[in-house]
């Protein structure tokens, strides 16, 4: 089996849900050829990161799908760019609203996903899945995480994707506006089960 290391992350500013975690803990415990681990990480700037580098370091995956939240579609995204800034547009759970400022000092300007993006969602919207090419990550600690996994494992065999999903019915108040945890969950792991098959032979 291979090792598949997949994050979510807790609510934010007005949020009392965030998605993300809870596609995440609905996953089960094996998908394809992966054996995965599950991680909740706190939208705070730098902790998360760590947190993420830290048991990425313990558990030395073949892969990490980091997940967020997307208030703005109602498809999952498969994100393609991270990008060495940070703009936050509300606080973070610690306060903090950094601007205009890099991830990493003197790092690359940006990282391309190591994840076969374009290959997953041409396959899944054959069989139509609400799926969707995304491209950078914003500049909050979405992208931040993102930016320093794919920093971190540069050049390494670990590859590194990042899923946006997005918000549940119970979240607005047009539930157009949203897409159910089973579908939005559906998806996601027809994205892990793609990628098994698509990497197995790698």
């Amino acid at each position: 089996m291979r090792k598949l290391l997949i994050t979510g992350f807790d609510p934010f500013a007005h949020y009392q849900i965030n998605p993300s975690w809870k596609v995440v803990q609905a996953l089960p415990e094996q998908l394809g050829d992966f054996e995965i681990t599950k991680l909740l990480l706190p939208n705070i700037f730098g902790l998360a990161g760590r947190m993420l580098l830290d048991k990425a370091t313990e558990l030395r995956p073949d892969v990490i799908l980091l997940t967020g939240m997307d208030s703005g579609s109602v498809h999952v995204h498969v994100d393609t760019v991270a990008v060495n800034l940070r703009d936050a547009l509300v606080e973070d759970n610690l306060g903090h609203k950094p601007w205009n400022e890099p991830v990493i000092v003197g790092g690359p300007v940006a990282y391309m996903s190591t994840l076969p993006a374009h290959d997953i969602v041409q396959q899944l919207q054959k069989e139509h899945c609400p799926v969707h090419l995304g491209y950078t990550t914003g500049g909050y600690v979405c992208n931040d995480i993102f930016y320093l996994a794919c920093h971190h494992f540069e050049g390494s065999k670990t590859q590194v994707g990042f899923v946006h999903v997005p918000l549940l019915p119970e979240m607005v108040w047009d539930e157009s506006l949203a897409l159910p945890l089973e579908q939005s969950l559906a998806a996601v792991q027809r994205i892990i089960l793609t990628l098994s098959s698509l990497t197995s032979q790698e």
